[in-house]
């Protein structure tokens, strides 16, 4: 959260910049980015290993092992593949 000093300056530096150049606005305005579905996949597999260990015993130990790994493969490819 910024200060209200903090928002009273960063409005002042928003209304300097669009006074200055109106297409300020359009050249960084984009579509909205969308959820990438691989950060979510791992997040949801990361989550799920607790249960599935508790649930499933030495075989869910073993899922959740193969799960871990390939959350850990999800995480790292969504950081640094370039869309």
């Amino acid at each position: 959260m910024l200060s209200s000093y903090d928002r009273r300056r960063f409005n002042e530096i928003v209304a300097g910049l669009l006074a200055e150049d109106p297409s300020f606005t359009d050249r960084q305005a984009g579509p909205p980015r969308e959820v990438r579905p691989r950060p979510v996949l791992a997040l949801l597999l990361w989550i799920s290993i607790p249960f599935v260990i508790a649930l499933g015993g030495w075989t869910g130990l073993l899922v959740a092992a193969v799960a871990g790994g390939y959350g850990v493969h999800l995480a790292r490819r969504g950081r640094t593949r370039k869309d």
